[in-house]
């Protein structure tokens, strides 16, 4: 009797199975399977970190479950068809179990602690303890060839499915406030969406599927194939993640992720096939589409990283500005630095040279009594020596002031002619001492400028200077003019110094205004120039809205120096 039994169960499974569409079952299951894995061995190999070991455990715990679930649709021997779906509670328990840690691990960054990890090993205990037992499942069902189930063991472990999607939506809400980042906030809720369909589409097909089945609502299983599509959709969100927001610190790009998805469908088409020649067409389409998705892959991927290399050296570029930035404040601080040293010593020099100056000045003027012509001469090369001291200090002192923008100008109302000869005149015993003439040629009238006097008085001195320095012989004539402006009113007045001096190559005349400049051959005709006076002239000059420039017809053709300023009308 109850090998008869036996042999009418296996009999009813046999028709069961025979009634089944096998080619549906492993295009729902095989497919769904292998993209998992795939996913989940390639998150793992390229980044070993905690998420993608989960995520391989994830896949892997979810591939294992299709497979049982494809053995006992297609299997006609009940003692298997029991044994493999004993498994179901644990691995469906712990398919949602994973999905929560994945998600804590991917929002937070971070592994649940040991209490937490404790709690939910204790929550799986009873299934683990009860799943070798006959309260998982506990007879087959005669009519349909099913393992029936304990009703409260398959609420208790479909419970984790509701409590793991809950919490899910809880940790992306905790984290989200969290995050300032909208980028962040957009990847964590991408990757809940996936996750929740998952478990959702996994949740409600299999649990309600089953439990209706058990109410004898449904007669058939075969709704719950289409739950595992949700597995797919998850890891279509999960290339998402990879392509868009580099996820699990991986660079793939969207060419490589759709190569792989078209492979893997057009070989699924091996299940559906029957004829030798579809199979052939499809084996031949297959090969096509790996190769050119290989070259396409390969040259993509080419293309992105000589973008990296661009963004790369793009970065690089920027460091460099701001380390030349950087480099920048440091220079000027180290020349304020250096300008307030110049002041400090210029003024600490000056006050010992005007001293000696001073008393150089009285044993000359008689003051301590005769003395030798011997001496006399050797006070007077002292007091020439400390007058042109006492100059560079001077300069030193105006170049300092202008650097640290605390020169100040004192603009009153005054004719520039009578400026001009009395500067002449100051300079004319010097100037006939080396050999040479002087003179100044100016039109009538008077030419008033608004400036500083001082200042004027002292750019005029340095030109002059500069002269007699670089004139061995001849003579040196100063020139006022008048110059009108467009609309033929007189509005600027020109001061020029020429000379017959050595001249000036007209290669160095633009360099000439700069700081510490002379002419290349300027030691073979003088050695006590310092470079600073057309400087300090060219500062003063443009303080004042002026302009002045060097003109010469070349070497040894004498030198031209012109002022213009603005005129009051």
């Amino acid at each position: 009797m109850e090998l008869s039994f036996l042999q009418s169960m296996q009999q009813i499974c046999l028709d069961s199975v025979a009634a089944v569409n096998a080619s549906f079952i492993y295009y729902t299951h095989i497919p769904v399977a292998v993209i998992s894995l795939l996913v989940g061995i390639f998150v793992l190999i390229k980044n070993r970190d905690l998420t993608s070991k989960i995520l391989f455990a994830l896949s892997l715990l979810f591939s294992l479950f299709i497979t049982f679930n494809l053995i006992t649709w297609l299997s006609s021997n009940t003692e298997r068809l029991m044994f493999f779906w004993s498994f179901f509670g644990i691995l469906i328990s712990g398919i949602f179990l994973l999905c929560f840690y994945l998600s804590y691990v991917f929002l937070f960054n971070r592994d649940l602690s040991t209490k937490t990890k404790f709690s939910l090993l204790v929550l799986m205990l009873p299934i683990i303890l009860i799943t070798p037992s006959r309260f998982d499942v506990g007879f087959l069902d005669s009519i349909y060839c099913t393992p029936v189930e304990n009703t409260y063991f398959i609420f208790y472990y479909y419970l984790f499915g509701i409590v793991s999607s809950l919490a899910t939506l809880s940790l992306l809400i905790r984290r989200n406030k969290q995050v300032k980042d909208k980028k962040e906030k957009r990847k964590n809720v991408i990757f809940v969406l996936g996750i929740e369909i998952f478990i959702l589409m996994f949740f409600f097909s299999s649990f309600l599927v089953s439990y209706l089945n058990d109410l004898g609502v449904l007669t058939s299983y075969s709704l719950e194939q289409y739950g595992f599509i949700g597995m797919v959709v998850f890891m279509a969100f999960l290339a998402y993640l990879i392509v868009k927001f580099k996820a699990f610190d991986i660079k793939m790009v969207g060419a490589q992720a759709l190569v792989w998805a078209l492979v893997i469908l057009i070989g699924s088409e091996f299940l559906f096939v029957t004829t030798t020649i579809n199979q052939i067409l499809v084996g031949i389409t297959l090969v096509i589409s790996a190769i050119l998705g290989l070259i396409l892959v390969r040259s993509v991927k080419k293309e992105v990283a000589q973008r990296e290399r661009i963004e790369e050296l793009a970065g690089d570029l920027v460091k460099s500005n701001e380390k030349l930035e950087s480099a920048n404040i440091k220079l000027k601080e180290l020349d304020k630095l250096k300008s307030e040293f110049l002041s400090l010593a210029s003024h600490q020099i000056r006050n010992p040279l005007t001293a000696i100056k001073g008393y150089a000045s009285l044993i000359l003027d008689g003051t301590y009594g005769d003395v030798s012509t011997a001496v006399r001469e050797a006070v007077d090369r002292m007091y020439q020596s400390t007058q042109s001291l006492v100059t560079i200090v001077s300069d030193f002192l105006d170049i300092s002031r202008i650097e640290q923008g605390t020169m100040k100008y004192d603009f009153t109302s005054f004719d520039i002619k009578k400026l001009a000869i009395q500067v002449v005149e100051e300079f004319r015993p010097n100037i006939m001492k080396a050999g040479l003439t002087i003179s100044s040629v100016a039109g009538p009238g008077d030419y008033f400028v608004n400036a500083d006097q001082g200042k004027i008085k002292q750019v005029i001195g340095n030109l002059i200077d500069n002269s007699i320095k670089y004139t061995p012989q001849g003579s040196i004539k100063v020139a006022l003019s008048r110059h009108s402006l467009s609309d033929g009113t007189s509005g600027r007045v020109r001061v020029t110094v020429s000379d017959t001096g050595v001249g000036i190559d007209e290669a160095v005349i633009p360099q000439l205004f700069a700081k510490f400049t002379r002419d290349k051959d300027a030691f073979k005709t003088n050695v006590s120039g310092t470079g600073l006076g057309l400087y300090l002239a060219k500062q003063m000059v443009q303080a004042h809205h002026g302009k002045i420039w060097a003109e010469s017809d070349g070497k040894g053709k004498g030198s031209r120096f012109i002022i213009e300023l603005d005129t009051i009308r």
